[in-house]
């Protein structure tokens, strides 16, 4: 069984360093069982719309 310090919120796992099929892939799952909440999904989204922002720019 993980431990707490092992568990991730969604937002932290788009920011791992993994592959981004393997990090989307982890949040579709969550997403179909059900695991998040709304509020994370949409803190997810808002990462991942600052990180690519942050890409086109530089």
């Amino acid at each position: 069984m993980p431990s707490i310090s092992d568990i991730k919120k969604p937002e932290e796992i788009v920011s791992m360093e993994m592959k981004d099929n393997l990090k989307f892939g982890v949040l579709i799952g969550l997403l179909k069982v059900g695991e998040v909440s709304n509020r994370e999904v949409v803190n997810t989204v808002l990462h991942l719309v600052s990180v690519l922002h942050l890409l086109f720019i530089l």
